[in-house]
């Protein structure tokens, strides 16, 4: 069983995003990718490729080898 204690607001600061306008990521792409992973409360920054979000701490989690 795995029970969050806290949910923790971090944010990523991804250098590099969208320089030379090859290969652009857009930040809809971006925010969805984020989503993708789990992560809550996503919402990017202007097109700085700059993510703020939420995710669940877990308290404790255990993994059982079989």
């Amino acid at each position: 069983m795995l029970r969050c204690s806290h949910v923790a607001e971090d944010v990523a600061f991804l250098r590099g995003m969208n320089v030379g306008g090859h290969g652009a990521v857009t930040m809809e792409d971006l925010k969805k990718a984020f989503e993708a992973c789990a992560f809550k409360d996503v919402k990017t920054i202007a097109t700085s490729g700059n993510v703020a979000f939420s995710a669940a701490m877990a308290e404790a989690a255990v993994v059982e080898k079989g």
